[in-house]
């Protein structure tokens, strides 16, 4: 697959995108598209990963996931500074991740619950070990 081209922003050298797109991609039937000017994750045809470079100039670098309902309450209370709620998908339950501030193993385990909200049936079937 051909990566998706950005412009300059928070994440100039690509290094916090090169790090999601990796978990992401790792994952079965996973696709990036680009969506709203941004790359967005897609297990089949759902979406459950955004990657946000200073979205209408709100200074983060962050990911945007989907997640199960109540997660981004109990996330927000226990991790303020890594949490927040993003704009538009926020009220239906996704997380918002500053990706300079959360550890890679933390990154992977909110991208697989992530994935895993929106994989079909045949797509879970497909997850073997995630180590």
């Amino acid at each position: 697959m051909s990566h998706i081209p950005r412009g300059e922003g928070l994440d100039a050298k690509g290094t916090q995108l090169t790090r999601l797109r990796k978990l992401c991609m790792a994952l079965p039937g996973v696709n990036e598209k680009l969506a709203w000017s941004t790359p967005c994750f897609y297990a089949g045809k759902k979406i459950f990963a955004m990657f946000s470079d200073n979205h209408h100039g709100d200074g983060r670098l962050a990911v945007w996931l989907k997640a199960p309902p109540g997660v981004l309450e109990l996330l927000l209370e226990a991790s303020p500074d890594q949490v927040f709620k993003p704009p538009y998908v926020g009220p239906y339950g996704w997380i918002g991740l500053h990706l300079r501030l959360i550890d890679d193993a933390a990154l992977k385990h909110h991208v697989l619950a992530a994935w895993r909200l929106a994989a079909s049936k045949i797509l879970l079937k497909q997850l073997t070990v995630v180590d």
